[in-house]
């Protein structure tokens, strides 16, 4: 397996087109670029090997051990009030990099054992300044440990997704943000996210079927490949079955393949093989084929799906979709039927300030309201008009 070191970084650089022989200012560059998130790796090793670095570059490095100090701290915090909770990528990746060299934080993923740690973490962060950025209400799959989150009479138990933010360190740079969950897993916003074994599974096999689960949203980074290099090196007999039991929980095995495949054309032979891969690959990738045409079969998940493309872009198309959901069938059946919703926060109704006890849901026409300790929100499979929002404060003063 790779030692960690520049070379290490010039070599995965160069296995996605970086120019092996360009100079080192070249070579900054490009590690720090969102395909490879390398900068502050590079910039810990140059430091540890001696290197004299620049005043840009020095404050650079200290700039990204203060936004890890920052989720250190932040994290120590929400163990006193969650201490169940496990963190998820992140911190528990870059304890297996060697000491003094640095993997970037992006932010702090933290999985909660229950809804009321969850909770207790949000407060928490509330009360030390942070804000709520996002609220999604998922439906959780049977089995999922969720006792005391459930859902409106007809619907499944229910996960939440809730992202914290503050500003960070540095005023021009990235927000710091915590997301607090239930669930480890959370692949597209069209299906339910999956929660791994209970008890928690061995840090190393959870890491690395979250590092798969990134895959959906994205193509792999140069990082992920050096994480999954060093995780593998970890698992023992018990984790590498809990690796094998979470790949097959979430179906995540084309996102394991194609990890292992880039790994593997880097020269770097894993420790660790699962000679079912490639075979449950090709499985995996036919079944998502057709579960997808049986979800659009569906005319009211259709529906939802095309309301859902609006969350991220305006869509005309997915304006009237949220129209029709809204005034046709209503959030409270979009939810019975698994689908995510996404909450817009309401100011000035009853437990706008946080007054509920858990996760508590209101009826309002055809709106659906969660009610909870950190705000209350106008549940939507889409975009929301302000009016739904008037009437759902008006619906639960």
């Amino acid at each position: 397996m790779p030692r960690v070191s520049v070379e290490t970084v010039r070599r995965l650089l160069a296995a996605r087109g970086f120019d092996p022989g360009a100079g080192d200012d070249e070579l900054l560059d490009a590690a720090r670029a969102e395909r490879h998130k390398l900068g502050a790796t590079l910039l810990s090793l140059w430091e540890r090997d001696g290197r004299a670095l620049t005043p840009a570059q020095r404050a650079g490095l200290a700039a990204h051990r203060e936004r890890l100090e920052l989720y250190r701290a932040t994290w120590q915090g929400l163990t006193e009030v969650a201490p169940a909770a496990f963190v998820l990528k992140g911190a528990s990746i870059a304890a297996h990099y060697p000491a003094g060299v640095l993997r970037s934080a992006g932010d702090l993923d933290v999985v909660c054992a229950s809804p009321d740690e969850l909770w207790a973490a949000a407060a928490f962060l509330l009360g030390g300044g942070w804000r709520v950025a996002a609220f999604t209400v998922l439906a959780a799959r049977p089995g999922d440990t969720v006792i005391g989150q459930l859902g409106p009479d007809g619907t499944p138990p229910c996960h939440v997704l809730v992202e914290i933010t503050r500003p960070g360190p540095d005023p021009a740079g990235e927000e710091l943000a915590v997301g607090l969950t239930t669930a480890e897993i959370v692949t597209v916003t069209s299906r339910p996210p999956y929660q791994l074994a209970r008890p928690p599974i061995p840090p190393p096999a959870a890491n690395l079927v979250a590092l798969a689960a990134e895959l959906w949203e994205r193509d792999y980074r140069s990082r992920d490949l050096l994480d999954l290099a060093l995780l593998v090196e970890q698992l023992t007999p018990e984790s590498l079955d809990a690796l094998r039991d979470g790949l097959n929980r979430t179906g995540l095995w084309p996102e394991w393949q194609t990890l292992t495949d880039a790994v593997a054309a880097l020269g770097w032979p894993l420790p660790v093989v699962l000679p079912e891969a490639p075979a449950a690959a090709r499985r995996e990738r036919v079944a998502r084929r057709v579960r997808a045409a049986a979800r659009w079969s569906h005319p009211v998940r259709a529906l939802a799906y095309a309301a859902q493309s609006g969350v991220e872009r305006e869509s005309a198309l997915a304006d009237r979709a949220s129209d029709l959901l809204h005034e046709r069938i209503g959030a409270y059946r979009a939810l019975a039927l698994g689908l995510p919703l996404f909450g817009v926060p309401l100011a000035g109704g009853a437990g706008a300030n946080g007054s509920a006890s858990g996760l508590e849901f209101v009826r309002t026409g055809r709106s659906l309201v969660a009610l909870t300790p950190a705000g209350s929100y106008l549940l939507a499979a889409g975009a929301c008009r302000q009016e739904w929002i008037d009437s759902a404060v008006d619906g639960i003063r």
